[in-house]
């Protein structure tokens, strides 16, 4: 797989680890699931006769999950691997239990990220590896004897297995351990922030019985899992691989949610220098109008509140808008341009959350927010589009400043009518004003056109409909547009893209395309269809049951980014209407 893939992830929500397809850690943030991405390699070789096999040439065999503990089964060169990792629930701890078939020399490179801010140095004591700077310590601690290692310059024992152990501490980012004949052996992976509690936690690891904490591990993701169980989702389920969605979305969700602000990663980062995109590992207010209703419908309102009430505040600036995207703290994260639809789906979100009253002040703000950014005609000024590519007036922001300062103008009749009667006025003659301008700016023969100035077709055009209810499914307009996606967005795979001539990774299907134009069939009454794009959608899960960004346009297989939160939370929002459309058929 490309450094650009994860194909796993494993984590404790303060924590987050990120493997490859032949089991290897690529990525793993501390201290928080957004924060420092401390591992540059994390490899694994089998040594025999001063002949170096890394695992990078092994075959997988399979990986798979056992709730958040992954499982990855290697061949290299006819020697069988068994692998398993997982991070401990309460501790900052990731643990990998390696098994051989026949006995083998284990040879293992650690290299740290280092730059002239964050200088890593190493060690070895107490048979344990610690890899440090200021304030972030990684030890890597085994129930084997490590038998040779070397700390300066590390990467010559990688050539030919030859280790100087002349030096026991050094100022090198890598290091280079080897464990000779075993068959089985633990590896304890450790992160502190100071040395005195790293020795104390290397400590521990050396009294664990592996088989405990792997018993406990599986126990709370199961316990975890337990909750959900009589979850209206898993009604009238026809495929396992369904259900193995859900419950993958739902494991998904507890290790990219901070628990202290409610705010839920896109993903983990995937292209930390920016070579192919601007990066994911980040939180958008925008996404979070979906995310959070996917978690308000798995029954975790109590991190919506937290989102509304801890982290949006803290994020909102003192104009009353909101960025284009912050760190799950609700710290602004590197951004490019303001998206208008950030603020008014924070304000949507606060009235679908029903428990305005208490943020009275950030709702007023993100108000005079979205009125100052409406233009002399009543539509949105210039920002950057949905897809975050072209900046212009249009449709999308449009929409959402309308649905937003509707739900706006409940929110402040109910908090206190008399105090915001100006307010209140004032949103009134704006919206009907707005309805005018979208259908005088935003009308190109008979259908609805993405922007001001571009006629392109764009799936972002059934904003209108869902989420910002402007009009019905059933529109003449709106008909008009679903008819030029059906034609020009369709790809050969069956799924949909964002909009014609999009080249991004190569232009393909989008997960949230298909599922959003499910959405919009289950809002007109077209159930088979919907269920059609569902099903699609089911199809095309990864292996371990994540779903993707996008899947290839002319193969049925991902294309970019995986684990993506949006996408996962368009399937359960698609999947809790298809059940209670069911579910009220079987009351007829």
């Amino acid at each position: 797989m490309s450094k650009y893939f994860n194909n796993a992830i494993i984590g404790n929500s303060k924590i987050l680890g990120c493997l490859n397809d032949k089991g290897e850690l690529i990525r793993l943030y501390y201290p928080s699931i957004d924060y420092f991405q401390n591992i540059d390699q994390y490899k694994f070789a089998l040594l025999r006769d001063r002949d170096v096999r890394w695992f990078d040439f092994a075959t997988l065999k399979r990986q798979y999950y056992d709730g958040n503990i992954l499982y990855t089964e290697l061949d290299l060169d006819g020697q069988e691997i068994l692998q398993r990792d997982y991070i401990l629930p309460k501790k900052n701890i990731l643990v990998r239990t390696l098994k051989f078939h026949r006995r083998s020399n284990l040879l293992l490179y650690s290299k740290l990220n280092s730059d002239v801010n964050k200088k890593v140095s190493g060690m070895v004591v107490s048979n344990a590896v610690i890899q440090y700077c200021q304030d972030m310590y990684m030890t890597t601690v085994s129930n084997k004897e490590i038998s040779k290692y070397q700390i300066n310059n590390s990467s010559l024992a990688l050539l030919n297995g030859d280790f100087n152990q002349e030096d026991y501490i050094g100022m090198s980012e890598d290091a280079a351990v080897l464990y000779s004949d075993i068959n089985e052996i633990t590896l304890y992976i450790a992160f502190e922030n100071n040395l005195k509690d790293t020795l104390k936690t290397m400590e521990w690891c050396k009294k664990q019985e592996e088989n405990l904490l792997y018993e406990s591990t599986k126990k709370y993701w199961d316990s975890y899992l337990k909750k959900f169980e009589k979850s209206f989702l898993y009604d009238n389920i026809t495929k396992i691989k369904e259900r193995e969605i859900i419950n993958r979305t739902i494991l998904l969700f507890a290790l990219y949610m901070n628990p202290e602000t409610g705010a839920t990663l896109a993903t983990a980062n995937v292209d930390e220098k920016f070579e192919k995109c601007g990066g994911y590992g980040y939180c958008w207010p925008r996404d979070a109008i979906f995310i959070n209703k996917a978690l308000n419908i798995l029954g975790l309102k109590k991190y919506t509140d937290k989102f509304y009430s801890v982290w949006a505040p803290k994020a909102q600036l003192k104009s009353g808008l909101f960025e284009q995207r912050y760190f799950s703290n609700g710290e602004l994260a590197p951004s490019w341009g303001l998206q208008i639809d950030e603020t008014a789906s924070i304000l949507i979100g606060i009235y679908e959350n029903k428990k305005y009253k208490e943020l009275e002040t950030i709702i007023v703000k993100a108000i005079t927010g979205l009125l100052n950014f409406i233009d002399e005609d009543y539509i949105s000024k210039e920002c950057f589009d949905l897809w975050e590519e072209r900046k212009g007036k249009h449709l999308y922001s449009t929409a959402s400043i309308y649905d937003g300062l509707k739900c706006g103008r409940t929110m402040l009749e109910e908090i206190n009518a008399d105090k915001y009667a100006s307010i209140i006025k004032e949103i009134n003659k704006t919206l009907t004003r707005m309805k005018e301008a979208i259908l005088d700016k935003f009308v190109e023969g008979s259908y609805l056109k993405r922007s001001v100035d571009n006629t392109d077709t764009d799936i972002s055009a059934l904003g209108v409909v869902i989420p910002y209810h402007i009009f019905e499914a059933d529109d003449k307009l709106v008909e008009n547009t679903v008819q030029r996606i059906e034609n020009d967005l369709k790809t050969p795979t069956g799924g949909y893209m964002r909009y014609q001539w999009d080249n991004y990774a190569g232009g393909n299907a989008w997960i949230i395309s298909s599922l959003w134009l499910a959405l919009y069939y289950i809002e007109l009454g077209n159930i088979s269809k919907a269920q059609e794009l569902f099903d699609w959608v089911t199809n095309h899960a990864d292996n371990l049951n994540f779903l993707p960004e996008q899947i290839d346009r002319n193969e049925h297989k991902t294309a970019w980014v995986q684990q993506l939160s949006w996408s996962h939370a368009m399937y359960i929002l698609v999947k809790a209407k298809l059940v209670k459309h069911q579910n009220e058929n079987k009351q007829k």
